[in-house]
């Protein structure tokens, strides 16, 4: 009985020494590799400076647990950098730290966000009319000059997938941004546009009455020779049952 005792005390010895064996291995291979996995984001495509984030610019990749950092942005956060733009370019599947945002909070001064070769020209424009309130800086639009000449009138674009740089005094902090909707103080729209563009967009203001139609962010085709619109051929349209492509 006694031996059949000390078999069985034996044995579980064994065992738990065993099973602590396992268990030291384990937490010594996950300290050896870092920790845990945390999900941190990274850029899914090169992000030139100044780049507005969109979501699907973002990408997730799982960095060991003692090699995340402060700056390192998790997962869960991606909602909260959205609409920020980026202070230094990243590179596709770089990880996106919190130093490479401007800052929600901070000042954004509007001459850092033209690039170069570019200039900011700010039209007027009744944004909470046109777009409920919802056209934000890093959309992209066209820009429609209306003429009256006599009885008639001609629209063409004079702009097309110009970058909005600002409406009103949002350049793109959400927190800005947020304050100027409340307010309803947007009936400026800043652009960034070249220095003949400019020259277009003045003249024009001069002219007649310029618009702006909010573009598809991925859609960056220019309509080379865009016809005119006129007054004489919307009416014909209409009174021909409707208005097709080209009218």
């Amino acid at each position: 009985m006694k031996r059949r005792t000390a078999l069985i005390a034996a044995s579980v010895a064994t065992t738990l020494g065993v099973v602590a064996l396992v268990l030291y291995q384990e937490r010594f291979e996950e300290r050896a590799s870092g920790g845990e996995p945390v999900p941190v984001l990274v850029a899914a495509q090169d992000l030139p400076l100044g780049t507005v984030l969109t979501d699907d610019m973002l990408g997730v990749r799982d960095l060991p647990e003692s090699y995340v950092e402060p700056r390192h942005i998790p997962a869960a956060e991606a909602d909260r950098i959205l609409g920020l733009r980026v202070s230094s370019a990243v590179r596709a599947n770089e990880s996106v730290l919190r130093s490479d945002l401007a800052n929600s909070e901070q000042r954004r001064d509007l001459s850092s966000l033209v690039q170069d070769g570019m200039r900011a020209y700010t039209i007027r424009a009744d944004v909470t009319s046109a777009f409920a309130g919802l056209l934000r800086p890093g959309d992209r639009v066209d820009v429609l000059l209306t003429v009256e000449e006599g009885d008639d009138a001609q629209t063409a674009p004079i702009a097309q997938n110009v970058l909005v740089l600002a409406t009103g005094r949002d350049t793109g902090g959400r927190l800005a941004g947020a304050r100027n909707r409340r307010s309803g103080d947007v009936n400026q729209v800043t652009l960034s546009v070249t220095l003949p563009q400019s020259q277009t967009l003045a003249l024009g203001q001069q002219r007649g009455t310029i618009s702006l139609v909010l573009r598809n962010p991925d859609d960056i085709r220019i309509i080379e020779r865009a016809p005119a619109q006129t007054s004489d051929a919307l009416m014909e349209a209409i009174r021909s049952g409707g208005i097709t492509e080209g009218n």
